[in-house]
């Protein structure tokens, strides 16, 4: 009994990482460019997107160095004519970073003259007139005050992949942008967050309370 029992055990947690693996696969592969986790937007895809400050003076974009291992870009438009972050933007606005196995960059590509600095943990940077600098780091770099209107500001993203996860923190992608996954309708009740969670489990793990019964009554 206590072998049987520990081997469901284990069958049932190979069951909930391939569902949370697959969970993963279907955001990554919807045509959404970006999805809503929490109070922040996840950009996944290339494309605009328009997403609702929750404080409309505030764009902040959040990352984690040491998991990034590709490029990141995204543009907008600046408050300011004169505005400037990046060359990699047409508006001259956005934030950019890239990593390699050691360092990090941010505003401008790796060069003979930039070569980047020790990759830290997660952090995040907020938009802001001329110069800004990550949270905890003494390090200036050129920044754009974003245009907003009614806290919405316009973001274009420009290069993304899974492989190099940024948010806007404190924000919300704006409701008709917001793309649903497949089989999961905008009005059907598996979008509320408890049903949804209750009928993954019975779906996932149903068979096994199942077999664990008929066991418990056939000793």
């Amino acid at each position: 009994m206590k072998h049987f029992l520990s081997f469901l055990v284990l069958v049932a947690l190979i069951q909930l990482c391939s569902s949370n693996i697959l969970s993963k696969r279907e955001i990554l592969s919807s045509d959404a460019t970006a999805v809503q986790n929490g109070s922040d937007v996840i950009m996944v895809k290339p494309g605009p997107l328009d997403v609702i400050l929750n404080n409309a003076s505030e764009l902040i974009f959040k990352f984690c160095e040491q998991k990034c291992n590709a490029e990141f870009l995204v543009c907008f438009e600046g408050a300011f004519n004169d505005s400037h972050s990046t060359d990699l933007c047409d508006s001259k606005c956005g934030f950019y970073m890239d990593t390699n196995e050691i360092r990090a960059t941010f505003m401008k590509p790796f060069s003979q003259e930039n070569m980047g600095l020790t990759r830290k943990n997660c952090s995040e940077m907020i938009m802001v007139h001329e110069e800004t600098k990550k949270k905890g780091s003494i390090v200036y770099y050129p920044s754009c005050l974003p245009k907003v209107e009614n806290s919405i500001v316009k973001l274009n993203i420009t290069t993304v992949t899974d492989k190099c996860i940024v948010s806007v923190k404190n924000a919300k992608i704006k409701q008709d942008e917001i793309t649903t996954l497949p089989n999961s309708p905008a009005n059907s009740p598996s979008n509320n967050p408890s049903s949804s969670a209750a009928k993954t489990i019975v779906e996932n793990f149903g068979w096994i309370f199942a077999l664990i019964s008929f066991y418990i009554l056939h000793r």
